[in-house]
């Protein structure tokens, strides 16, 4: 009988000794699995921050390339017109045989409208005074 009593504290000391280590593991365990859920709070709360950064980013990123599309269709138009207007101007044959002309007649002699004018009356006005002298 003694032996069975013994066993009996044996057993008794064995399970409540398994018993507690048991609560103290679940114990642990309980605390882990709190702070993991903690951290992953705190990373869905991060990720979320960073969604809607990015977001904004990506609308203000979307606004900038729609602008640079606009001003980019507007330097376009400009070339476009520039490139008419160029076509309308005078080529580079035609304006050396603009200049091969201007050489020929020498503008620089040409006399203007009131040259002449001003010429012809002093020589009518000389003339006048000469055919009194000749008269005498």
């Amino acid at each position: 009988m003694d032996r069975a009593l013994a066993k009996t504290e044996e057993n008794k000391n064995a399970d409540s000794f398994d018993l507690s280590k048991i609560y103290v593991w679940i114990r642990g365990i309980e605390s882990k699995l709190n702070n993991l859920r903690r951290e992953l709070d705190l990373l869905k709360m991060d990720s979320a921050k960073k969604y809607e950064k990015l977001g904004k980013e990506v609308k203000v990123m979307s606004t900038d390339i729609l602008e640079i599309k606009r001003e980019r269709e507007k330097v376009i138009e400009k070339m476009d017109l520039i490139i008419k207007e160029l076509k309308l101007t005078a080529g580079k044959e035609e304006v050396l045989i603009l200049k091969k002309y201007i050489d020929l007649w020498n503008p620089m002699n040409f006399a203007t409208q009131r040259d002449v004018e001003r010429l012809v009356e002093e020589k009518i006005s000389q003339l006048k005074t000469e055919e009194p002298e000749t008269k005498v």
